[in-house]
């Protein structure tokens, strides 16, 4: 797998005011692969997995003392690890707190080592060890986007292709058509790296669902790891429950009408945490920075993978591999689901950075834009419009009111700009941030 983060990942080992790299993500992201291709840049490499070797939390749990630490993991490595030459890899940091507490200190102390620790739950023990403020930097990992697909399905051409595209002229019929064809097969795969390898080897989409279904069923089992015992089938029922109500406003009641809803905020709140679904709050969007007008009751909430979301739906085989239009077989609301993930992982989704909504639920006047985007003070209303028609009523209703010139559309059409509206195929989220949010 070929994985854009790489990039980043070369970009952190030259800063000079390179600081201990803590990177994060759902489980089966591809983490632990991500950083053991990077470490092939140095000429060693120690890594240590904390759930594998719970012993190794002894060495942190005697003292916080860098270089004591560093001497006595060289050891355990057999091996002597040499800051600028070594890259240290913590895996798994999250089972042990004495070794995540101990990042912050190798800033200061030990300022040439490059030092990596990541983990799948990280954001659950965060809240409780700090790290120190300016003391550590983040790395957040999702599944695969749909650009890096096209990478691994060795299509540079075509991802090159997409990103030099002007938005006032479509591609050719020819490449279009072939691009649409691969955001049909990722729908239904997801951006889940083993998934993909799985697919990219041997193009066997029934071995494909077999491993999607296994990943569905070890994040189950990682509930009890978050969540006391009485919350794991309040876990288990909101998990599912997600992608049954992609598109709309979240019902608790939805997901079990026997339970609370304060209990099930909280077992939601913990599959956030835990990266495996995203919220999408709604915003008034009466000015910017949009996360300051949220109403952190009233969301609509996405799941992080739609190939793992497609298969909790039980996706019909047949209809996605014959019917060439997106359209027909994704019910409406995978398509937003869809440009969902794809704005998750190039805004960097998290709390600090939620996704958001806009919608008005006045009687006679209903009315909904599926994301909010903000470039500096300019807020950009985003539509997604899975079909060959559709009305974009919603969109132009929220751009008077806001008094705003321009506006999103996500859709199966090729590129074009009326002036107002900018029309982006689904292909070609990429180039959404990687030009017209850039310029």
């Amino acid at each position: 797998m070929k994985r854009d983060n790489l990039l980043e990942l070369r970009e952190w080992r030259d800063r000079d005011d390179r600081r201990p790299l803590l990177v994060r993500g759902a489980r089966q992201v591809g983490k632990t692969w991500l950083v053991r291709e990077f470490a092939r840049d140095f000429e060693g490499f120690a890594e240590f997995n904390f759930e594998r070797e719970p012993e190794l939390s002894s060495v942190f749990e005697r003292g916080l003392d860098p270089k004591r630490i560093l001497q006595e993991l060289s050891a355990v490595a057999g091996e002597r690890i040499e800051p600028g030459k070594t890259l240290v890899f913590f895996d798994e940091v999250q089972q042990s707190p004495a070794a995540l507490r101990s990042v912050r200190y190798f800033r200061e102390e030990l300022p040439d080592l490059h030092l990596v620790a990541a983990g799948s739950l990280l954001n659950m023990v965060l809240e409780k060890v700090p790290t120190g403020v300016g003391r550590v930097s983040y790395l957040n990992l999702y599944p695969m986007t749909f650009a890096e697909f096209l990478s691994a399905a060795d299509e540079p051409l075509l991802r090159e292709m997409v990103k030099d595209a002007e938005v006032s002229e479509p591609l050719l019929e020819i490449h279009h058509n072939k691009l649409l064809d691969y955001v049909r097969v990722y729908m239904l795969l997801g951006g889940m790296p083993a998934v993909l390898d799985s697919y990219f080897g041997a193009g066997d989409i029934l071995r494909c669902q077999q491993i999607q279904s296994d990943l569905l069923q070890s994040f189950m089992d990682d509930f009890h790891k978050y969540a006391r015992e009485s919350e794991v089938n309040h876990l288990a029922a909101v998990f599912r429950s997600v992608p049954l109500q992609l598109g709309c406003k979240f019902k608790y009641v939805r997901a079990d009408p026997s339970v609370r809803s304060r209990v099930l905020s909280r077992a939601l709140d913990l599959l956030q945490m835990a990266g495996l679904v995203h919220k999408v709050y709604h915003s008034s969007a009466d000015g910017v920075p949009l996360s300051a007008r949220i109403r952190s009751s009233r969301f609509k909430v996405i799941f992080f993978d739609t190939g793992l979301a497609q298969r909790l739906l039980g996706a019909d085989l047949k209809t996605w591999i014959t019917d060439v239009d997106i359209s027909s077989v994704n019910r409406g609301a995978l398509a937003e689901q869809f440009v969902g993930q794809e704005l998750a992982a190039w805004l960097e989704a998290g709390s600090l950075n939620p996704l958001t909504y806009w919608h008005r639920e006045a009687r006679g006047s209903m009315a909904e834009v599926d994301y909010l985007l903000q470039l500096g003070r300019e807020i950009l209303p985003l539509e997604v419009k899975e079909g060959k028609k559709g009305s974009m009523k919603s969109l132009h209703l929220f751009m008077r009111e806001k008094r705003l010139k321009r506006g999103l559309k996500v859709s199966r059409h090729g590129f074009s700009d009326d002036g107002s509206i900018v029309t982006i195929p689904f292909y070609a989220v990429e180039r959404l941030f990687a030009e017209i949010l850039a310029g």
